[in-house]
């Protein structure tokens, strides 16, 4: 599903946020965390992480090769809708992430009134649609190319001949076309932009609304080596922070301070931890050991935090503030900011109202209805309470201009990322895929710990299926070779036409073997060490154009529909 300049921008992706400053977590963390209940899972060990209420599902216990297979995940598209504590509705790198030059966006969540998931009768159908653009509307979204530059875009509605462009209030310029490049921004401010559409007659048609941050750009980071990278920072004479990357598989922190066990930090978002009461010119030995949520050590390193320490002085802190984001739900995020040079107190305000004021540096925000603005401020104070700066930052968890704006088609993807990963075992799909120019139906497995101490980054394509050779069947595994290039060994036979009747698709996964069936015979098989022995998940989705299908043509038919009977797995216990 993936090509190796496909890996090469996810694991830039993967890098940015990682590498994203996220909480300053005090010592009374406990107060962060979110749960879900009742999260369903078979066959798997299921843990509850802290911060974004995550629940991930990692089979600790390993496969016996000479045991029977045993049901540990199964989904029969019973009932009248998907089933969301088995399935997210997105890729583990969000939503509006393109891949292969795709004209699709994958709808989370029932995104502009469209839900691509449609249960009934025991079976769930993906469905794919032209996405339903109006003439009446502004689709008003943005590209940021630096620190100072972004570009507004938007769609030209009916009647519309010229645009004028604020910012902040104040008009910048007269437009035509459908796009305006903003060059005089300043890094880690919100910037307030509202783009009128008139007529002929410079008479008012319509207006949109859209606040830009160039903070939120994508900022490609190199390939490092794996390691926790662990840092201290000195805030103050009393106060500082221990730093980390975060592993992608880690599921808790244990933190040693001279030598004892200080914390336990149960969760995968943790990255810092805050640090108040502290003696001036005293050495604090700290040590991060990192577990993987089956509760195995992955990395463990080791810092010195001394407040005295001249290299992090607060003189040789930042002047200004930048405030940067991370959307953990559809309801869910949280912000965070850098310690200004100055600044001992921070206030946040939503709608002129402090909600909190204090010493930490992230603000956790629950409550949040995707497509509608909560305004926050965020002042930087000096001992005085005189303001040292402030920056304003708007969240909203929807991103529908984008996808509307760009993508000319809707569809979905469903991942077992969230409630069942494995090593090793059968994995089988019934389904009737859909024929038509520039479809692309896809059943495969994934890793989910990218750039990690497991450097393989498998999939395993076990069908994929293109709309205008419904009688071919292509099967394929990926994988990193460790010297940074992805391997590609793709099959392609003849089956019966894949649009006129369910077949079963399954894979076997085992040490050092994978073998394709379809309809129960063999088709493929591949042996070796190169058959990794990573984690994997399961997805299943409906892509539209792309790189491996070409576009789709005047003759493909909407809806497209992806029908799956059942997805199940198999392990021997």
């Amino acid at each position: 599903m993936f090509s190796k300049s496909t890996r090469c921008a996810q694991l830039t992706l993967m890098l940015q946020q990682n590498r994203i400053a996220r909480s300053s977590l005090k010592n009374s963390i406990c107060s962060r965390k979110r749960f879900r209940k009742n999260q369903w899972v078979s066959g798997a060990v299921l843990i509850v992480l802290s911060g974004a209420g995550q629940v991930y599902a990692d089979t600790c216990i390993p496969p016996q090769a000479d045991a029977d297979y045993q049901l540990v995940f199964e989904d029969n598209f019973d009932g009248n809708e998907l089933n969301r504590a088995k399935w997210n509705t997105e890729f583990l790198w969000g939503p509006g992430l393109i891949i292969n030059n795709e004209l699709q966006y994958y709808v989370n969540e029932d995104q502009f009134g469209y839900n691509p998931f449609k249960v009934g009768g025991g079976q769930l159908s993906i469905e794919a649609i032209k996405t339903p653009f109006r003439r009446d509307e502004l689709y008003l979204t943005r590209s940021i190319y630096s620190a100072s530059s972004a570009e507004l875009l938007w769609r030209v509605p009916a009647e519309a001949v010229s645009y004028e462009v604020y910012r902040d209030g104040v008009l910048l310029d007269k437009v035509t076309g459908g796009s305006y490049l903003d060059n005089t921004l300043e890094e880690g401010g919100d910037f307030a932009y509202e783009v009128v559409a008139l007529d002929a007659n410079d008479n008012f048609i319509l207006r949109g609304q859209l606040t830009v941050n160039t903070g939120e750009r994508a900022i490609p980071f190199p390939q490092m080596e794996f390691g926790l990278y662990l840092d201290a920072k000195v805030y103050g004479p009393n106060d500082g922070e221990i730093v980390w990357e975060t592993p992608n598989r880690a599921g808790r922190y244990d933190v040693y301070r001279n030598g004892s066990l200080y914390r336990t930090l149960v969760g995968a978002d943790y990255s810092s931890l805050y640090e108040s009461g502290l003696e001036r010119g005293v050495d604090y030995n700290y040590r991060v050991v990192a577990f993987d949520r089956c509760g195995e050590e992955i990395i463990s390193a080791e810092t010195v935090l001394n407040t005295s320490n001249p290299a992090t002085a607060a003189n040789e802190l930042e002047p200004r503030l930048k405030l940067s984001d991370r959307v953990y739900s559809k309801s869910t995020a949280e912000l965070f900011w850098n310690q200004v040079a100055g600044a001992e107190i921070y206030e946040v305000l939503l709608d002129g109202q402090v909600v909190q004021s204090d010493a930490s540096r992230s603000y956790f925000v629950d409550g949040l209805v995707p497509g509608i603005d909560q305004p926050y401020v965020v002042n930087a104070l000096d001992g005085d309470g005189n303001l040292v700066d402030t920056r304003r930052r708007t969240l909203n968890t929807a991103d529908n201009s984008f996808a509307l704006n760009r993508q000319p088609f809707l569809s979905g993807i469903i991942t077992s990322y969230d409630s069942f990963r494995f090593l090793y075992g059968r994995v089988e799909m019934r389904a009737k895929m859909p024929a038509g120019k520039g479809l692309w139906s896809a059943f495969w497995l994934l890793n989910g710990y990218y750039n990690e101490d497991q450097p393989a980054d498998p999939e395993i394509d076990i069908i994929e299926g293109i709309g205008d050779m419904p009688t071919t069947a292509n099967h394929a595994y990926h994988y990193n070779d460790g010297n940074g290039d992805y391997i590609s060994a793709e099959f392609r036979g003849d089956m019966a036409d894949f649009s006129q009747d369910f077949h079963t698709y399954s894979v076997d996964w085992s040490e050092g073997l994978i073998i394709w069936y379809i309809d129960g015979v063999e088709t493929r098989r591949l042996e070796g060490p190169e058959v990794s022995s990573e984690q994997m998940y399961i997805l299943a989705n409906l892509a539209v154009g792309g790189d491996f299908p070409g576009d789709p043509d005047e003759n493909t038919v909407y809806p497209a529909k992806f029908e799956i009977d059942y997805i199940r797995a198999w392990q021997r216990r």
